[in-house]
């Protein structure tokens, strides 16, 4: 059977389609013969998704993207994706009720980041990605120090996150500000790396600092899970 990638998108919308360029460019470069993998998407609300988030409301945030899911496999996908970092808070409580395996985004990271030997990062995306510590105690499990914005740069990033990147609204001054927050983020702690935890924020970046897009390290463990029989195994 010809395995199908599933990606729970809208998350927001600019960076769904920054997410399913990069992952169509990876599987183009795979034969067609004897089964070049199929994509379906399924879009999910994103501001449905922050008000939950905001109300914690974790139990109906929950619901939703198991339904995406769920939509997902009917249509026949073999393999999830989340195209947003934040819905991984939830992938623990995702797991054991997921009708799909689910590609682990904040582990994928993580393991690149030893990989390269960085031991201070800074971490950039939503509040829920930066204040809370799904993916900040992964890295750091991993032996890494993890440096986040102060508060106003985190207020800065949450709206324009929940606000002009998810209507797919850009301008010049978006990059001065997100320079500004990582300078400051710099000044606390030299950076070997920052993580780019938020797909809409990658365009933007305009830095000194070495990038990491999660992106990437999922998408290369997708690869590996779409080549392995094992494939259901999370």
């Amino acid at each position: 059977m010809q395995p199908i990638v599933g990606i729970v998108g809208g998350l927001g919308p600019e960076g769904t389609v920054h997410y399913y360029r990069k992952l169509t460019a990876r599987l183009a470069a795979l034969p067609l013969d004897p089964g070049r993998p199929g994509v379906v998407v399924d879009h999910v609300w994103i501001d449905r998704f922050s008000a939950l988030l905001r109300a914690g409301a974790d139990p109906e945030a929950l619901e939703l993207l198991l339904g995406s899911l769920r939509r997902l496999e009917r249509a026949g996908a073999t393999l999830a994706l989340f195209a947003a970092v934040t819905p991984h808070r939830f992938l623990p409580a995702l797991r054991p009720r997921s009708p799909l395996p689910i590609v682990d985004l904040v582990g994928a990271t993580c393991e690149d980041v030893r990989a390269a030997g960085h031991r201070v990062v800074g971490l950039v995306g939503t509040r829920f990605t930066v204040s809370e510590p799904f993916f900040r105690e992964a890295l750091e499990a991993g032996g890494a120090r993890v440096v986040v914005p102060d508060d106003a740069g985190a207020d800065v990033l949450d709206a324009l996150i929940f606000g002009p990147l998810a209507r797919g609204e850009k301008t010049p001054g978006m990059k001065g500000e997100l320079a500004a927050i990582v300078g400051r983020m710099a000044a606390r702690a030299p950076l070997d790396a920052l993580v780019v935890a938020c797909t809409d924020l990658m365009d933007l970046m305009g830095t000194e600092v070495p990038l990491l897009d999660p992106i990437d390290s999922h998408l290369r463990l997708a690869l590996r899970m779409l080549g392995s029989s094992g494939a259901r195994a999370q």
